[in-house]
C-alpha cells in the first residue's frame, strides 16, 4: 500500500508528514462521481531518507501490519463491549433485577472503557518494539 506524503516539519530524526487518507471508494472521484472531500492526517514518522520540509515522499505501508493493528483497535473494544453486556445480562437476570438491559449496557460500557486501556498498553508495547507499519521510502519531489 503506497501513498504520497508531504513533509510539513522535520525534528532531528523524525518528520511530520501530511498524508491524504484513502476514502472508502478508493479516492478516485471519477469512478463514483461522489466528489468526496477526504481530509488529510498528520503523522510522525522516522526520517531515514533525509527529507526536508516541503518535500513529497513515497510512503510504503506494510499491509499485514496495518490489518493487524486495525483489528486490535476495532475488535478488542467491540468484543469487550459485547462481553460486558452478556456478562451483565447473566448476572442481573439471575438476581431477577428489573431493567437488567440498562444495567447490562452500563456494564458493557465499563468493559469498553477497560478495553481502551488494554489497547493503549498494546500500542505502547508496539511502539517500544519499534514495529512500524509505514515508512518513508524515497523523496519524490524536492522543494527548492
Amino acid at each position: 500500500m503506497d501513498q504520497i506524503g508531504y513533509i510539513r516539519n522535520v525534528y532531528d530524526d523524525m518528520a511530520e508528514v501530511e498524508v491524504r487518507r484513502i476514502s472508502g471508494c478508493g479516492g478516485s472521484c471519477s469512478s463514483c462521481g461522489g466528489a468526496c472531500n477526504v481530509p488529510s492526517i498528520t503523522v510522525q514518522m522516522e526520517n531515514l531518507i533525509g527529507a526536508k520540509p516541503g518535500d513529497y515522499v513515497e510512503i510504503r505501508g506494510k499491509s499485514n501490519k496495518i490489518i493487524k493493528y486495525a483489528l486490535i483497535v476495532y475488535m478488542i473494544p467491540f468484543f469487550m463491549l459485547i462481553l460486558g453486556i452478556i456478562t451483565g445480562i447473566s448476572i442481573f437476570k439471575s438476581f431477577s433485577i428489573d431493567n437488567f438491559e440498562i444495567y447490562s449496557l452500563l456494564i458493557g460500557m465499563a468493559f469498553l472503557s477497560i478495553s481502551f486501556l488494554i489497547v493503549r498498553k498494546i500500542d505502547n508495547f508496539i511502539r517500544d518494539r519499534n514495529d512500524k507499519a509505514m515508512e518513508m521510502v524515497r523523496i519524490l519531489k524536492v522543494n527548492k
